[in-house]
């Protein structure tokens, strides 16, 4: 065989060899991989000063209180939002223009809040988090939450939808309380479930963006 076919046989079953060997290697990832990228909400009013875009931030959370009906001293709420209206106005501001631009920037901040990556799906990865049991009692559990900090569904409001994962094991694991710090190894998902969790003072809902087919879970050490 000629040396130039051989080398590039060789080349070839390498390079298929290393594919294959990488294809079943985890990837570890921490809970801010789980985040798409920040949307700059800043960035369309780079051309304000400080002060400027600080007021018409409020003046954006005054409308939004108004409009929600959560405030008793409703003549005094429509009295700062005329006052801020006019005082940005009066600096040459295109005031309803600049507060559409910023809702649609913290829509957009909102749905960054809870979506998902979608290159994550179908990776092998490897997470470290508490283990939130759907149920509880101390017993095995082969289904549950994998949550970032001690606390969070149950003391706290919940996370992101993308800060959650659903994991369902192949194998029970004996948890010894109601947050074990583990590692979870498997096959990560892009997809969204609702689950009904049950707290000291009632049931709630939690949702997640993502659901992990774990296959290994061990202490976090």
């Amino acid at each position: 065989m000629p040396g130039s076919l051989f080398r590039w046989m060789l080349g070839l079953l390498v390079a298929v060899g290393v594919a294959s060997a990488s294809a079943g290697v985890e990837r570890t990832l921490t809970w801010r991989d789980l985040t798409p990228k920040e949307p700059d909400v800043r960035a369309p009013f780079a051309h304000l000063k400080g002060v400027q875009f600080a007021e018409l931030f409020e003046l954006y959370d005054l409308k939004n209180w108004r409009r929600l009906g959560n405030d008793a001293d409703k003549a005094g709420l429509d009295e700062e939002i005329a006052d801020l209206t006019t005082r940005l106005s009066g600096q040459n501001l295109d005031v309803p223009a600049l507060l559409k631009k910023l809702t649609d920037g913290m829509k957009a901040y909102r749905r960054y809040q809870s979506s998902p990556v979608p290159a994550l799906d179908g990776q092998l990865i490897r997470l470290p988090g508490y283990v939130l049991p759907l149920e509880f009692g101390g017993q095995a559990v082969s289904e549950f939450f994998l949550v970032p900090t001690v606390g969070a569904c149950i003391h706290t409001p919940p996370p992101p939808a993308n800060q959650i994962v659903l994991v369902k094991l192949n194998q029970s694991y004996k948890v010894n309380g109601l947050y074990d710090a583990v590692w979870v190894t498997g096959r990560l998902k892009v997809v969204k479930s609702d689950r009904k969790l049950g707290y000291r003072d009632g049931v709630g809902g939690v949702v997640s963006t993502y659901e992990l087919e774990g296959t290994r879970i061990v202490p976090y050490e």
